[in-house]
């Protein structure tokens, strides 16, 4: 699934989240993605019509295009893992969840929140990292050959047979 997203700065967020809000948009969620040891990308998903809603039912609506998007609007920022983020429960009270989940699970921090449970809304004391996994996608050139996985515990084969 594709879509467009608007970018915003942790300095422009505030601003084009209410005036989504003063449209009368919702808010549905905010999604992650880690770019790098340092940087995340946050998507901020917003909603007109109740289009979420129909998803299940009208598949026509699961192929968004960027002139076309359904209904849907989408903020996109990125920012380094020991910059204070904004928090947008201000204006979405119901935000506090999942930026108390992205604290816990990406190791950020959100500055305003209400509700602060400080990385510990899901997480025990004792966890010293987020639990999330990631994954890596890597571009190969056309023709290039799959590198041979390494045997458990050992180093990949260089092309020689056993």
């Amino acid at each position: 699934m594709f879509f467009e997203a608007t970018p915003v700065t942790p300095e422009t967020l505030l601003t084009e989240v209410r005036r989504l809000a003063d449209a009368k948009y919702r808010f549905v969620t905010m999604s992650q993605t880690v770019l790098d040891e340092h940087t995340l990308r946050l998507y901020y998903h917003f909603d007109e019509n109740l289009t979420m809603t129909d998803l299940r039912c009208n598949s026509e609506l699961c192929h968004w295009s960027p002139s076309d998007a359904k209904g849907m609007r989408h903020l996109r920022m990125d920012v380094d893992k020991d910059q204070l983020i904004p928090s947008i429960s201000s204006v979405y009270f119901c935000a506090v969840l999942i930026e108390n989940e992205t604290q816990d699970q990406f190791g950020v921090r959100f500055e305003g929140l209400p509700l602060d449970y400080q990385g510990g809304m899901y997480l025990e004391g004792e966890v010293t990292r987020g639990p999330y996994f990631t994954m890596t996608t890597v571009k190969r050139p056309a023709g290039a050959k799959t590198p041979t996985p390494a045997p458990e515990g050992g180093e990949a084969a260089k092309g020689e047979q056993a």
